[in-house]
């Protein structure tokens, strides 16, 4: 009997698709005489028509279905094992599940896939932190949701239509193989038992194929629905723009505006402030300025928030708590070193402003201490350094006398190293220092350390110069008196005529010592810094000056005598120029 009402029901199909295409057919034969063609509205009053006979296939289906169930409960009422009332409850149970996956399908083919959300927005009296967080949450993820809904809809669809052709195969295997079993030699009870097993996979079949054809119409359902909703590229541009990128783009409006003009006060009132005290901060001071600094921070935050409560954007509300609640717990570990910094920027610990810390070799004077500290080399005015205050915390400053030197030299000076190099320092950097001749040319580079180990003298701050020179021992009567005076004033003379002569300071001529050929005689010069750049030229100066003094004065310059001593006391005296 039932097999009868499926085949009666597969004939109504037939005719109502029968039907349908005569329809469309004397459709298209009218509008050809008038040299019209609506093919897609047909085809749509087509695709209309096919989805009013499914439903009708699903209501005739769970009433069926309806029918089985009662015929079920009648089975569990006479069972007597418990083995039967199990089978049948579990076969209840399928079928139930099975009527309410057909009542689903009914209802997602006639609203296009679309649901409505539950309403979850009761007021929970208890405070409870899990539960505002998720509240929190709540409105990103279902932005999250919304827009992946339509995604996860199609995909669960394509996998039921996948399921469902698997099963089909599976079945119509099944079938095939039992249709090559010779079941002309069973017996009575066997023959039932295999009727009863191939109706089973009979029905299986009709009921996936069923199921296929559902899935399937709610698919195209679905794809038709959301192609008609389809939006171009730039229309999704102008809604962003006109509302959540309005929205984002007053909110960090909002936040610059708040917080930089909050600075440019801050600017005004440090300048108005040193134009008319140049004195120090005191802690207050500080306290104060830390404390705006804070509030800058929080009135920003705050002028975002508004923007986006007024905006009404819960979503980016959501996102930005999370955003701060992560920033809090990410710096909580840095809580010891804000607090080291927090002290520095009082000016109450390691480091004070004011003082001096060495910094690769170099003195350096902690101009101000703020987020990024200023230091500087008062020698040195194009030397300065910024610090964050966490790598100034590795440091510990002490306070400086006014006649502390800073630095051995400046860019300009000339220097002579203990390897007896002398040079112009050319360029001076936090790590290295190049000096050179007084041309610029042969540039030599020297680590800072390197430099500060050679004990550097600086002759651009004033310099003296010692030469030696030596007259013979005929002048024996003169050597301590008269000729130290006539030398220097001789030397003197010739100097002052020389281009670096206006810096000469000091000029003595002193009796050095009585050795083994000559008298010899030390010139000591002194210069201001102006004439550095002449020393190799001045310590030539001063010979040469010396040697006129002698021809002038007619005074014997000694060659040096070598004696050498014979066995019979013979002595045999060599001179060499």
């Amino acid at each position: 009997m039932q097999r009868s009402n499926n085949n009666r029901h597969f004939v109504l199909i037939v005719l109502r698709v029968l039907s349908v295409a005569v329809s469309v057919f004397f459709a298209v034969n009218a509008t050809a005489k008038t040299g019209e063609f609506p093919l897609i509205a047909d085809g749509r009053d087509l695709q209309e028509e096919l989805a009013v006979v499914k439903l009708n296939d699903i209501i005739d289906s769970i009433k069926q279905q309806e029918k089985i169930i009662e015929m079920k409960l009648q089975s569990l009422a006479r069972a007597k094992t418990d083995q039967e009332k199990n089978k049948i409850q579990d076969d209840l149970s399928r079928l139930a599940d099975a009527i309410h996956e057909q009542e689903s399908s009914f209802e997602l083919i006639m609203t296009a896939g679309l649901e409505l959300s539950n309403d979850d927005t009761g007021v929970s009296q208890r405070f409870d932190w899990k539960k505002d967080l998720l509240e929190i949450v709540q409105p990103i993820l279902g932005e999250l949701r919304q827009l992946t809904e339509k995604k996860r809809k199609l995909d669960f669809l394509q996998k039921k239509i996948d399921f469902y052709n698997k099963q089909i195969g599976n079945i119509n295997e099944v079938l095939a193989h039992i249709s090559g079993i010779n079941k002309y030699g069973l017996e009575k009870s066997a023959l039932l038992e295999f009727e009863r097993i191939e109706k089973k996979w009979q029905d299986q079949l009709q009921d996936n194929n069923h199921l296929l054809e559902v899935a399937q119409l709610q698919l195209d359902e679905m794809v038709k629905s959301q192609s008609a909703k389809e939006i171009s590229l730039g229309e999704h541009i102008a809604q962003f723009a006109s509302g959540r990128g309005a929205t984002l783009f007053m909110a960090i409006a909002a936040f610059i505006a708040v917080y930089f003009s909050m600075l440019l006060l801050l600017k005004l009132l440090g300048w108005v402030s040193r134009q008319q005290d140049d004195e120090k901060r005191t802690y207050y001071q500080r306290i104060i300025t830390l404390f705006y600094h804070f509030l800058m921070g929080v009135l920003a935050v705050a002028a975002v928030f508004y923007v986006l409560n007024v905006r009404n954007d819960q979503a980016l509300i959501g996102i930005t708590v999370l955003l701060l609640v992560s920033i809090i717990w990410l710096l909580k570990s840095s809580i010891p070193s804000f607090v080291n910094e927090l002290r520095m920027l009082l000016n109450t610990g390691s480091v004070r402003e004011g003082e001096c810390i060495v910094y690769n070799g170099i003195p350096m004077r902690v101009e101000s201490l703020n987020y990024y500290s200023k230091l500087v080399n008062p020698m040195l005015p194009g030397l300065e350094l910024r610090l964050t205050l966490g790598e100034l915390a590795n440091y510990i400053s002490r306070p400086y006398s006014a006649d502390q030197p800073w630095f051995p030299c400046r860019i300009g000076d000339f220097v002579k190293l203990s390897d007896d190099t002398f040079g112009m320092v050319k360029c001076i950097t936090l790590e290295n220092i190049v000096i050179s001749a007084a041309d610029g040319l042969m540039p030599r580079t020297y680590s800072i350390a390197d430099f500060l180990a050679a004990n550097p003298k600086n002759y651009s701050q004033g310099f003296t110069v010692f030469s030696e020179f030596g007259v013979d021992y005929r002048h024996q009567m003169l050597a301590t008196t008269v000729i130290p005076e006539i030398l220097c004033a001789g030397i003197r003379q010739g100097l002052l005529q020389q281009p670096f002569g206006s810096a000469l300071t000091d000029l003595n001529v002193h009796f050095a010592k009585a050795n083994v050929s000559s008298l010899d005689y030390q010139i000591i010069a002194g210069f201001d810094g102006s004439a550095a750049r002449d020393y190799f030229a001045i310590r030539r100066a001063l010979q040469r000056y010396a040697v006129e003094v002698c021809n002038q004065q007619q005074w014997t310059i000694p060659f040096t005598q070598i004696v050498v001593h014979q066995g019979n006391n013979q002595r045999i005296e060599e001179t060499s120029p």
